[in-house]
């Protein structure tokens, strides 16, 4: 093969492999993203439950439509601007263990705009709500049988990242010996599910959804026209780059040695060349033009030394 297409070539695979790295930096630095945004979700999480149980539970009034678990009922003074401003009047308080407010605080997330969703799961869920999903399932097995922090994979569904939720010792109130929950936990719920646990034990995950496309998808939607005629002008410059400075002046120097082999006259072009010039192929023509002069100045030494017969010619000896 010429050098031209030796060169179109390698210019190709070069520029395949070096595109497949710029591929693989890239589709890193998008999943790292994707980690970063859903780690923020599963931080104000972490932090909302971590808030709700260090109350134990906490008490909302007026909350009977959703789920709860003990109520309490109490009598404060009137707030209104009626006659009956000051009296006293019946409210109801319902409380929410740390589980319950998370998944409450998670619904509400859903309804929002907000475009990452999370929820909360386990291997062993109290309430079946609650159950994992095929992704869940997965990144619990992943997280027992491992001993992971956190798993995550970009699917269909968009990025999905779990993170590991151990059990606090004020969570084995309501999650330890079924006989020793609170009635109301019990009763809600029942003793089949959720219990065992110990202090420190793997409880679930804080599941977190962030939509999101493979990044094969959003590079073909990325590198549009002007990349790709980007890429074909420098892979143009490049080959006119070698036609013209490597191969043109290659051709001209063979036609020149051929000339010489033939004695005949041949110009190299060395009077438009720098003597201290870097170029190989300068270099390389200013050495055949020393050659071509040595040749000459050889044969014309060798033509001198011959010695001349009467009547005989110079005897040609063999080159």
């Amino acid at each position: 093969m010429s050098i031209s297409t030796r060169f179109a070539l390698v210019f190709i695979v070069a520029m395949a492999l070096v595109g497949a790295a710029f591929y693989m930096i890239l589709d890193r630095i998008y999943l790292d993203q994707l980690k970063s945004q859903a780690e923020t979700v599963a931080d104000n999480v972490d932090a909302f439950g971590t808030w709700v149980a260090q109350y134990g539970r906490i008490w909302v009034k007026d909350d009977a439509h959703n789920g709860y678990l003990g109520h309490l009922p109490l009598l404060q003074p009137d707030d209104g601007t009626t006659a009956t401003a000051g009296a006293l009047r019946p409210v109801t308080f319902y409380s929410k263990n740390p589980a319950l407010a998370q998944r409450e605080f998670s619904e509400v997330v859903a309804r929002s705009g907000s475009p990452a969703k999370f929820r909360l799961t386990s291997h062993n869920v109290m309430n079946p709500a609650n159950a994992p999903d095929a992704f869940e399932l997965i990144a619990l097995k992943k997280i027992r049988d491992s001993g992971l922090t956190e798993y995550s994979e970009l699917n269909d569904e968009g990025f999905r990242y779990a993170r590991t939720v151990y059990h606090k010792a004020a969570c084995i109130s309501c999650h330890g010996d079924p006989e020793r929950a609170p009635s109301d936990v019990r009763t809600r719920y029942g003793t089949a599910n959720g219990f065992g646990f110990r202090a420190g034990d793997v409880a679930g995950i804080i599941s977190v959804r962030v939509p999101a496309r493979s990044f094969r998808r959003v590079a073909l939607t990325v590198a549009g026209g002007g990349s790709l005629a980007m890429i074909i002008a420098a892979f143009l410059l490049a080959m006119l780059f070698v036609r013209f400075a490597i191969v043109a002046p290659i051709n001209r120097l063979t036609r020149a040695s051929h000339q010489i082999s033939l004695a005949q006259p041949a110009n190299l072009g060395v009077r438009r060349i720098p003597r201290r010039s870097r170029n190989e192929i300068h270099q390389l023509t200013l050495a055949i033009e020393r050659l071509r002069r040595s040749v000459q100045l050889a044969m014309h030494k060798l033509g001198e030394d011959e010695p001349v017969v009467a009547g005989h010619a110079p005897a040609r000896h063999e080159r």
